[in-house]
Parts: C-alpha cells; structure tokens; sequence
C-alpha cells in the first residue's frame, strides 16, 4: 500500500532554507526533488492556501476564506482530496500544532466533513507535532497523513520575517523535518509552505509581492527522481492532483492544478483497492 506524507509549514519563505538555518530540509532538497519557483495561491492567506490544497481548486473556486463553520455549505459542492481517498478505502490524519483549544471543535468539524478519518491538536513546538505525527504514523501504513505547523507564521507575525525570532521558528520547523525525513523509505514526502512573508509589511503576507507568494516545495520518497530541480513553475494547486496520483486515485476534473511528473522515476503508482 502506499502513503503520503505532508509537512505544511505555515509561513515558510523559501529564502529561509539555507544550509546553516535548516540543514535537514536543505539537504532534503538537494538528495531528492525541489522546485525553483513555487507559488502558493492568490490570495496569500492561509486560510485560502489550505483550502486549496484540501481542494484541488484555487480560491475564486472554493471561496473558502474565512474560518468556521460556514464552510461546510461550500465544502458541499466541492471535491475534498480525503473525501476522494475515504472513498476507495485510504484515511487521512490530520496532525495540527498551535490550534486554539476554542478552534479544536470548529477544526475538527470540518475536517471531518471534508473526509478525515481523524483530526490531532498538539500543543507544542514544531518538533512536538512532528513527534507525534511519527507515532500516527506507525498506525497509519498507507493512505494520506498531513502535518501542519505555523511556528514560522506567529513569528512572522509577532515579530516579523526573517528575524532573529523568526529564523529560530525556522530551525524548529527544520527538526520536524529531520523527525519526518525517515518517512522517505516507503512514503512521498512533500515539504511546503501555504506563504511567504514580509514582502510589503514586515509582519503580514497578504499583499501581492513575490515574496509573500513564493513557497519552497521538496518532494522526497522511493521513487522521486534525485538531485533534481524543477525549474518550470509550480504551483501549490499541483500538490493535491500529485499526491492523489501517487495513491493511485485518479484526481477529479474539476482540479485545477497537475501532476508533478517530471518529479518521479517512471515506475507506475500502486492502485487503490477499496
């Protein structure tokens, strides 16, 4: 069976990742696939990126912009990717760090609706929601396991991008990374941002700047092509139809984005039984 492994770093800026500030994802980066020019979506927000990865479709499709509830009617209408995957048989875990116990409920709602078999909330740093994803893990042989952590964004936020603060944000993120990195033996590991930061105001991402919308994007696992960049530009919507494909689930039409082929080495994804 196979499995996916997503590491979301909310509001991890490309330029961030240098050897001495993140040398596990850096030298990911350099072992397997990385993209050169990756973009996450317009608007820049998190809420709209994670929609859009969920999704498959951009934000002037999902108009999931805000949290809460109300998102259940227009997640309805559209095509979630752990619906597809809950649909021949494969979970998907979702492992949150930084979720306001108040959020917990609301969070775990829509997840739920939108097909995951099971929503964690982790209080704690980086490396803590990366130890406990590693034990779900374990539990979870095939299907689709996502972990996000926003260390990098309350930084930003707080203090700004590429700031001291920040860049100590980003060497936590970097040992979830090494904690994540042994996923590569027998599952696709895609490290991502939903956005950048600090390109017009130092402490905010949503304004149009290429600095607010590149993100970095690694692709890693046993048959991702190595020492390999893509140059081309890629955008966060290939995720959602890249991940499907590599679980053998054809991705709906309706999806926006495409599969990262050249980032593989040929040999067929396994079908999904239901």
């Amino acid at each position: 069976m196979a499995r996916c492994v997503i590491l979301l770093a909310d509001g991890l800026r490309p330029d961030a990742v240098t050897a001495s500030d993140t040398p596990s994802l850096h030298a990911l980066a350099c072992d397997y696939t990385a993209a050169a020019h990756a973009a996450t979506v317009r608007p820049s927000t998190t809420v709209a990126a994670i929609g859009a990865l969920a999704t498959g479709v951009g934000p002037g499709t999902h108009r999931l912009m805000e949290p809460g509830i109300g998102a259940l009617r227009r997640l309805a209408n559209l095509r979630p990717v752990p619906r597809e995957l809950a649909r021949r048989g494969l979970p998907t875990v979702v492992v949150a760090g930084h979720v306001p116990a108040l959020e917990v409920p609301t969070a775990s709602a829509l997840a739920k609706f939108a097909g995951v078999s099971r929503f964690i909330a982790v209080r704690g740093t980086a490396r803590l929601v990366a130890a406990s994803a590693l034990r779900r893990l374990r539990l979870t042989p095939h299907g689709l396991v996502m972990v996000y952590v926003n260390d990098c964004d309350r930084a930003g936020h707080s203090e700004g991008w590429m700031t001291p603060p920040y860049h100590v944000a980003v060497r936590e993120v970097d040992a979830a990374v090494a904690s994540l990195r042994t996923a590569v033996a027998d599952s696709l590991l895609v490290v991502l941002a939903d956005h950048g930061g600090g390109g017009v105001a130092p402490t905010d991402h949503d304004a149009p700047h290429p600095v607010n919308d590149r993100i970095p994007l690694i692709l890693a696992g046993p048959r991702v092509r190595r020492r390999y960049t893509i140059r081309q530009p890629v955008s966060l919507l290939d995720v959602s139809p890249t991940l499907l494909w590599w679980l053998g689930v054809e991705a709906p039409r309706e999806y926006e984005g495409r599969v990262l082929v050249e980032a593989m080495t040929g040999a067929e994804p396994e079908v999904a039984v239901a």
